[in-house]
């Protein structure tokens, strides 16, 4: 079974990331990959390239993407969207996320990490 891969946009600590990786699971960051001071449009269609599920507290315009793709029947990889939590609270539920969800189900979805407590 394939898992998730995550990008993490540039609104979010890197170090989030490297608590992720070691753990064991495949994770970037946009401070990592020379992605800072990028677009929203530009971090999003970095992650469908990657082909990563993305991560943002960016809530109104990644929902606004999220629109705009269903719209023109284009594919991406996945949105989790969170709000603004402690280090060790994101890692705990995204560690939770990546046992619970699958690639396929994140194609095309946009999801709350508040789901994952």
């Amino acid at each position: 079974m394939e898992k998730i891969t995550l990008y993490i946009d540039e609104d979010l600590s890197d170090r989030i990331a490297v608590a992720l990786r070691s753990k064991g699971f495949d994770v970037k960051s946009a401070h990592e990959v020379n992605m800072r001071g990028k677009s929203d449009r530009e971090q999003f269609e970095y992650s469908i390239k990657q082909k990563r599920v993305i991560l943002t507290r960016n809530v109104k315009h990644f929902v606004t993407l999220q629109r705009e793709y269903f719209r023109s029947g284009l594919q991406h990889n996945g949105i989790l969207v969170t709000d603004y939590l402690p280090l060790k609270e994101l890692i705990r539920r995204l560690t939770k996320f990546f046992s619970e969800r699958r690639v396929s189900e994140m194609i095309n979805a946009l999801d709350w990490l508040q789901n994952y407590k």
